[in-house]
């Protein structure tokens, strides 16, 4: 590889330039959301959209954009959809049934939607995903595993919506970058839209309904050795392999044979995303240097105890926003989504996803406590007491100390306009926990 080819934030760089200067039209007052779909040793593919201002629409249109890292030149954008007309060939493939509607349904951090209806059933609607991250063959093979989880037949905890393969995806993935999967449309409604409102009382059902779910994928057998990354699944015949691989989610790389390296490719991650963030220069003046002085003498004392922290199949995004619900029924679970980023990671690796049934939505991802969080909290955890046990062991604890502090090390950009008492407050959640691990462990 030549020494001039272009960094990923290089050209994540150009990326912004190109767009801000107008090339997928006019920004002003406009946000540019975007994912890297993929890496090679000559080129970067991002997936882009431009969203917000006076036209904003519930669905922005999204183009891939491919930069070529030696010549930095950036090539006509390609919108991001499924024709209708595709749409048509592929439910026909899927379920040798007849599209007869299509509307775009949800766009979700790393992939879009459309909810299709069928001539031969009119009383049930699909929904074809086009995934921008994520093996969709994997993750059937995957969800074919949990569902063959005895805890989650039993107890139906993990429902998980029917899905129909289409044939040849996996080649098709494999050309293109771009996955399609076929599901069966779950009415309902998102969780993150009514929890944060449901009474004390509900909340404690739904949490302890959340932590069964947990529970479920973290029985599963990983294979040995056991190593921690991106989990994928292969079916040969009727069986499905596991194995792993790099992490992808959070770009950590590996596969990581032990917990402390998984935790140091942590940390060391989000000190460059600490270095790299805009709009946070109070922080950094701060707590950069000191981070950093840290982060490049001190990961040797991460103590071997925390080898002892079970690794787990993980969900890693199994939050709120994952979960539909019965319209009338709020406790009722219709569906768990979101398996593109599935793990073989720490099982307190969910602390930030868990830590968000306990907390308000926020800006800066850490808002006040419910009232009576700890009660939340314990029936959490005693609806699983074998991980209960483990949670409070000492490597886990010690584990807790070190993810932690890879968390919050970077804070969220602080709005201009809060009112001084917010202002104040928005980053002291980032400063007690880097404070706090600071002090013991310099």
């Amino acid at each position: 590889m030549s020494q001039n080819n272009m960094t990923e934030d290089e050209a994540l760089s150009a990326l912004m330039s190109y767009v801000f200067s107008g090339g997928l039209g006019a920004p002003t007052g406009k946000d540019a959301g975007y994912s890297l779909i993929e890496a090679t040793p000559t080129s970067f593919s991002w997936s882009v959209a431009v969203e917000g201002g006076d036209e904003a629409s519930a669905h922005a249109d999204r183009y891939r954009i491919n930069i070529d890292r030696q010549s930095g030149q950036i090539a006509s954008p390609n919108p991001v959809a499924i024709s209708e007309t595709e749409q048509a060939q592929a439910i026909a493939l899927a379920t040798g049934q007849t599209l007869t509607s299509s509307t775009r349904f949800l766009d979700g951090a790393h992939s879009i939607s459309y909810k299709v209806t069928v001539e031969e059933n009119p009383d049930i609607a699909y929904l074809i995903h086009l995934y921008l991250h994520g093996n969709v063959a994997s993750m059937e093979s995957l969800i074919t595993r949990l569902s063959r989880t005895p805890k989650a037949i039993s107890h139906n905890i993990l429902p998980i919506p029917p899905f129909f393969p289409i044939p040849g995806e996996r080649q098709r993935q494999e050309t293109t970058g771009l996955g399609r999967q076929i599901s069966l449309f779950v009415p309902g409604v998102l969780a993150s839209t009514i929890y944060p409102d449901l009474p004390h009382e509900d909340k404690l059902v739904f949490i302890q309904k959340v932590a069964l779910a947990f529970a479920a994928s973290w029985s599963i057998s990983l294979p040995d050795p056991i190593m921690i990354g991106g989990l994928y699944a292969t079916t040969d015949s009727d069986n499905i392999i596991l194995n792993v691989q790099s992490e992808r989610h959070h770009g950590l790389g590996g596969p990581f044979p032990s917990v402390r390296e998984y935790l140091e490719s942590h940390i060391k991650a989000s000190f460059r995303a600490l270095e790299k963030q805009q709009g946070i220069e109070a922080f950094k003046m701060k707590y950069l240097e000191r981070i950093g002085n840290f982060v490049r003498t001190r990961l040797h004392k991460i103590s071997p105890i925390v080898e002892d922290v079970p690794i787990v199949v993980l969900h890693s995004n199994m939050g709120p926003h994952n979960i539909i619900v019965s319209s009338d029924e709020p406790t009722t679970f219709k569906a768990i989504i979101g398996w593109a980023f599935v793990a073989s990671e720490p099982f307190l690796a969910v602390h930030r996803t868990v830590e968000a049934y306990f907390r308000r939505p926020a800006l800066n991802g850490f808002g006040p406590e419910y009232d009576r969080a700890d009660e939340l909290r314990e029936a959490f955890w005693k609806a699983i007491p074998y991980w209960t046990r483990w949670g409070e062991t000492d490597a886990a604890q010690v584990f807790r100390e070190w993810f932690q502090f890879g968390l919050f090390m970077k804070p969220e950009v602080r709005p201009a306009d809060l009112p001084e008492a917010e202002s104040q407050a928005f980053w002291s959640e980032n400063v007690r926990v880097v404070e706090e691990f600071l002090n013991r462990y310099e």
